[in-house]
């Protein structure tokens, strides 16, 4: 089948869309329709495969790119998740590079934002990036997955001296940058029948992506944006919104060196002054490798970063607390249980941070009216972070949470299956006791008071939204009132 011709002539080399049906013995992995409640929430949720081809690329010491391996076919998967009525859709999708860092894929960005988008009428699309969850998908229901295909054309290729993530020969994570420029171009055209939103509308795209899919979308914004959007006549994402992954870049193929994973390359750095939005998330886990250089925060830059004071990598909320109704991922053994010997795992609620963070990416690349600037978390000049008198990290994104603690938060735990090792992408928390609290806040009723205040002033900053107020005040009583205040 021959590639499809989209407005100006660009070519794309996706050749077909499939909806796959959802039956009462088959769904889509990763399915959030009955655990966000669609039904009555009024959204629908979809699953398409992909039909095409991409290139494989290289690049040499110079990072100049360059075809490896042309026409390379694959079959691919992506969630949608949108408005059930047309008429209730903001304008707004927002494509996540779906994580596959734990052998399946992971919507960690939908875990953290569902609840901003659903209510403001965003599209949600999950896009598969590996073929690593081939596996997972192949067992968790053969029938409707045994068509996906991430075939690596080149496998003989000598592994790599140094790796960021284990490779799988069989697959090819090299053939996905085509796929994200040409999904990106197919949701721009309403009536294309690759467009699985069409009908909705003109939309804005936005970007985004967790831990090693943000490696991934610096990978893509450096190497392959600025081309993709000369070939369209338009930015091939309106905006970004990176987190969890300081300033990592991914290999450009399976099979190249990743010497240079954390590397902090002039020519990314460049992106400070980038022609599109972009935001960076990091918690304190990923903050000591985030060496973006110059002023981040500088108005007239079009790039924020945003240092979560007080959170860790993963939490209790995304997940132990999200997926409590969903066993797909036991089933197939792929479950990711807390590690840490201390009682009490990290269950800093920064998702109404995220949610800020969309609504102000948003907004700049709509209004043009600039996401705030934040300071950085502060630092001995031997990278250790500042604390508080309770243990607390000090500068970064504030919430209520961290300037009225009720515990200290820890990004680290000491794994139960090694108490001689740490880790510190799931992090712990150290309830204050009762009569700390006591002391600090005399009763329940005034720390409510104080939180009111205190959410008031973060709202105004930009750093959390309006309409999450009541659930914010809600969230830090309800820890209150564990952890012993009366």
């Amino acid at each position: 089948m021959a590639p499809i011709i989209i407005s100006g002539g660009c070519f794309l080399m996706i050749e077909r869309i499939e909806k796959i049906p959802v039956t009462p013995e088959s769904h889509p992995f990763a399915h959030a329709a009955p655990r966000c409640h669609f039904d009555e929430i009024g959204y629908a949720e979809d699953e398409f495969f992909l039909f095409g081809t991409s290139n494989i690329y290289t690049e040499d010491q110079d990072s100049r790119i360059s075809i490896l391996y042309p026409d390379a076919p694959y079959v691919n998967r992506m969630l949608v998740r949108r408005p059930a009525r047309k008429e209730d859709f903001s304008g707004n999708v927002v494509v996540e590079i779906l994580n596959p860092s734990a052998l399946y894929d992971i919507d960690r960005m939908w875990v953290e934002a569902w609840r901003y988008f659903t209510a403001h009428g965003d599209i949600y699309i999950g896009i598969t990036s590996k073929g690593d969850v081939l596996d997972t998908l192949y067992r968790i229901d053969p029938e409707r997955y045994k068509r996906i295909s991430w075939k690596n054309p080149l496998p003989n290729r000598p592994m790599p001296e140094k790796i960021g993530f284990p490779i799988f020969q069989e697959y090819d994570s090299g053939l996905f940058w085509d796929m994200l420029t040409d999904l990106s171009a197919a949701l721009r055209e309403n009536d294309s029948p690759i467009n699985p939103i069409a009908g909705y509308g003109k939309p804005y795209v936005y970007l985004t992506g967790w831990s090693q899919c943000g490696s991934m979308m610096v990978r893509y914004r450096e190497s392959f944006a600025d081309t993709a959007s000369q070939k369209l006549g338009m930015p091939v994402y309106d905006g970004y919104l990176q987190a969890g992954s300081g300033s990592a870049r991914a290999p450009i193929n399976s099979f190249q060196s990743a010497e240079d994973f954390w590397s902090t390359r002039e020519n990314f750095l460049g992106m400070i002054v980038s022609t599109e939005p972009y935001i960076v998330l990091n918690t304190e886990t990923e903050t000591p490798y985030t060496r973006w250089k110059g002023n981040n925060n500088d108005p007239r830059a079009l790039f924020r970063t945003y240092d979560i004071a007080g959170s860790s990598h993963d939490s209790k909320y995304n997940l132990l607390d999200y997926y409590e109704t969903d066993d797909d991922p036991a089933r197939v053994g792929r479950a990711q249980p807390y590690p840490g010997l201390e009682k009490y795992p990290q269950d800093y609620p920064y998702e109404f941070v995220y949610s800020a963070a969309f609504r102000n990416l948003f907004v700049w690349v709509r209004e043009g009216v600039p996401a705030p600037a934040s300071r950085q978390i502060e630092r001995y000049l031997d990278g250790r972070s500042k604390k508080d008198a309770f243990g607390n990290t000090r500068g970064g994104v504030r919430t209520p949470f961290i300037d009225l603690p009720t515990c200290r938060y820890s990004k680290y735990s000491t794994l139960k299956d090694d108490p001689t090792k740490q880790s510190d992408f799931w992090g712990h928390v150290d309830p204050f006791s009762p009569s700390l609290l006591k002391e600090l806040y005399s009763s329940l009723k005034f720390y409510k008071e104080q939180v009111a205040e205190c959410t008031d002033e973060i709202i105004a900053q930009g750093y959390l939204l309006a309409s999450q107020r009541a659930d914010i005040i809600r969230t830090a009583v309800d820890f209150a009132r564990d952890r012993g205040l009366r």
